[in-house]
């Protein structure tokens, strides 16, 4: 009987195991909330929402045109100290003048550059940067309106790469290792398209409902994984 049930068994079809699989959620690889560094007045707005911009490219211009003008008498100043030190030197050169005043003259030229540079700098922050690569996803306020150091203006998300999140069961932790590769899908599962992801994080401690975050990163130069949508993971 031993034997004809193994050989029954030997006819049966071999099912390949199902799929282990993991859902999570999309987060952007890198994100900032850009804010203005001065409190001001919005003069001029460079990108809108949806743009791909470059780190240290201007997305807004605010009103400075009082800074601007103590820039120019800055300039002008150091350029008048710039030629009185030249004059009082060669004085000093020729003994005529003594040597406190050619020292007070250095002082006042090296205060008068100072001054310039600080105008320099307030003119600069009137124009807000780009911090990283990525796409502007908001904007927050119009041109002509007030901003303040607190109020973000932009959120920029690179999204060259993304994160997926899961949350993993102690028993599936065998099957995770980061440098392993993985197979991700978008949901809801619309195609068979899959995207290749690698495990960069398994986190050393469980959260409150027991389980364990771990983070796959995906390739994402086209941009059609979404921040903020669902994902699968599939395990080994």
């Amino acid at each position: 009987m031993i034997l004809r049930a193994l050989a029954l068994a030997s006819l049966l079809p071999i099912w390949p195991a199902a799929a282990v699989s993991l859902e999570g959620l999309i987060l952007p690889i890198r994100q900032a909330e850009v804010c203005a560094p001065v409190a001001s007045r919005i003069l001029e707005l460079k990108v809108g929402e949806g743009q791909a911009v470059t780190a240290g490219q201007t997305l807004a211009l605010l009103d400075g045109r009082l800074e601007e003008l103590e820039m120019k008498r800055a300039k002008l100043l150091l350029e008048r100290r710039e030629f009185e030190a030249k004059s009082t030197q060669r004085l000093y050169d020729s003994r005529i003048l003594p040597e406190a005043k050619a020292l007070e003259s250095r002082i006042e030229l090296e205060l008068a550059r100072l001054h310039y540079e600080t105008a320099v700098e307030q003119v600069r922050l009137r124009t807000i940067l780009a911090p990283l690569d990525g796409v502007v996803v908001a904007r927050s306020r119009e041109v002509g309106e007030s901003v303040s150091t607190a109020q973000p203006l932009f959120r920029i998300q690179d999204l060259s790469r993304v994160l997926v999140q899961c949350a993993v069961a102690p028993e599936a932790l065998g099957a995770l290792k980061p440098g392993q590769k993985l197979k991700v899908r978008m949901l809801p599962l619309v195609s068979e398209e899959s995207f290749e992801g690698e495990v960069v994080l398994v986190t050393a401690c469980a959260d409150s409902e027991g389980k364990v975050q771990v983070k796959v990163v995906v390739e994402n130069p086209e941009r059609r994984l979404r921040p903020g949508l669902r994902a699968q993971v599939e395990l080994p």
